[in-house]
């Protein structure tokens, strides 16, 4: 009984002893590093701690947090030196010492800007911050390739044309006037980029910076660098009509401009261009400069060309068109774009002219499904919008059955149609005789201006040829 007493007091002993050594055990630091640095955080990283259960970390004069990772992300820090402490932790145990560790980071900002020189030429310049050593940039056409694709190229390192230098300012100079975009990048030493900086500048004084464009058209402002040019206008002619002609575009724009047949576009304010919506297709654009009392004073000209079609687009959603306020002369038709949409045709007919029109579409081979004549139709004869319309019609016959169309189409112009959309209305009245022959209605003198391409036979009218 004894021995028993003795081997228990010896067994508890031991216990004791080992929970007491167990509870006096310190854990080792963690040796934190740190990786991925960016322009504004970083990742700390640390090897795992023999029994530690979790670990408590401090940023700079923060409070403590916990992670059961052997990592953790900083984000949305400014520049300069941050202080990382991370210790080990874990019941039954003492928490180990604080390890640290230094993160330094570098101010990577380059702002930059383009200054107009003269015709073709113009300056970049550069202002990078202190730890920014050399400067990545590339000067492309604004119209060579969709801007997105150009600015994704650069960022990749694979945009043709693409230089370095430890140069402030550096002076370009291309044989045509542009429009041109340009991009950067500051690099430190560390390889650390900044964000890509991008601008726009056409090398002529009246000039123009392009938003986006596609087969369908092109969204450009007036963007004027020369303090004797007020505003500036612009027409577009295919190279096969010029070739066509002989004529050289300067001849054109000027003469145009003389007769007052170019709207000027003020400085800061939007246009569009419309395209034909062809593949693989040269145009040339004619630029003129006009002063503040809008006589022209400058002629300037580059060439652009569309490009294929993009697979990926999705095709327009549907359009809705909605009429109210019916009169026996005028009606309120109100056409509402689909997303995804560029463009669309619109237009508004009698019912018996549309019938008669999808009778004509049947009788053709070519057409599938009838109702695409009328689409084709509308095309050349009807108009061609870019924004939602909200649009009074006059002209009206009492007492017709109308129709109200639009035809939907996305960056890809006719490679890229939507679902066509209809609104039939009957205006007050009592009828009159029944008119057909595919009369469209006038939009009157409110159609929304847009830049179109010019034909050779009006340019030879214009021209006196």
């Amino acid at each position: 009984m004894k021995t028993k007493l003795i081997l228990s007091v010896l067994v508890c002993t031991v216990l004791s002893l080992a929970m007491s050594c167990k509870k006096e055990s310190k854990l080792a630091s963690p040796v934190p590093q740190v990786t991925s640095l960016t322009s504004d955080g970083f990742i700390v990283e640390w090897a795992p701690v023999e029994g530690a259960a979790e670990y408590v970390y401090v940023l700079d004069e923060g409070t403590d947090q916990s992670t059961a990772e052997c990592s953790v992300t900083f984000v949305g820090l400014t520049q300069g030196e941050h202080t990382v402490k991370v210790k080990a932790v874990a019941a039954g145990y003492v928490d180990s010492d604080w390890g640290d560790v230094v993160a330094d980071i570098e101010d990577v900002s380059l702002l930059m800007s383009l200054e107009y020189v003269g015709n073709g030429a113009f300056n970049i310049d550069f202002v990078p911050s202190e730890d920014v050593e050399t400067i990545r940039y590339a000067v492309v056409s604004a119209v060579s390739m969709p801007l997105p694709e150009s600015r994704q190229a650069f960022e990749d390192g694979t945009l043709e044309g693409i230089e370095v230098t430890d140069a402030v300012s550096v002076p370009v100079v291309r044989d045509s006037i542009g429009p041109y975009a340009v991009y950067a990048r500051g690099i430190t030493a560390t390889g650390l980029e900044s964000e890509t900086q991008y601008s726009q500048i056409m090398a002529f004084g009246a000039g123009l910076t392009v938003d986006h464009f596609d087969l369908v058209a092109m969204d450009l402002t007036a963007t004027i660098h020369d303090e004797s040019v007020a505003s500036s206008g612009l027409l577009v002619v295919s190279k096969s009509v010029l070739a066509e002609l002989g004529m050289s575009i300067e001849e054109i724009t000027e003469t145009y401009a003389s007769f007052g047949m170019i709207t000027p576009i003020p400085d800061g304010e939007t246009g569009i261009v419309a395209l034909n919506g062809y593949e693989d297709y040269d145009y040339v654009m004619g630029v003129a400069g006009f002063d503040a009392s809008g006589n022209f004073v400058a002629c300037g000209s580059f060439s652009f060309h569309s490009d294929f079609a993009d697979e990926s687009l999705p095709l327009p959603g549907n359009m809705t068109i909605e009429v109210s306020e019916i009169t026996e002369t005028t009606a309120r038709v109100k056409y509402v774009m689909g997303e995804n949409t560029r463009a669309y045709y619109q237009a508004v007919m009698t019912v018996a002219d549309y019938n008669d029109l999808v009778d004509y579409g049947a009788s053709l081979p070519e057409y599938d499904n009838p109702e695409d004549y009328v689409r084709d139709y509308v095309a050349v004869y009807g108009a061609t919008l870019f924004a939602d319309d909200d649009y009074v019609w006059p002209n009206l016959l009492p007492g017709t059955d109308y129709v109200a169309v639009g035809f939907p189409m996305n960056g890809n112009g006719t490679f890229g149609y939507g679902a066509s959309a209809k609104k039939e209305f009957a205006t007050a009245g009592t009828a009159a005789a029944s008119v057909s022959g595919y009369g469209l209605i006038s939009r009157g003198a409110e159609t929304i201006a847009v830049i179109r391409p010019l034909g050779a036979e009006e340019i030879k009218a214009v021209m006196g040829r």
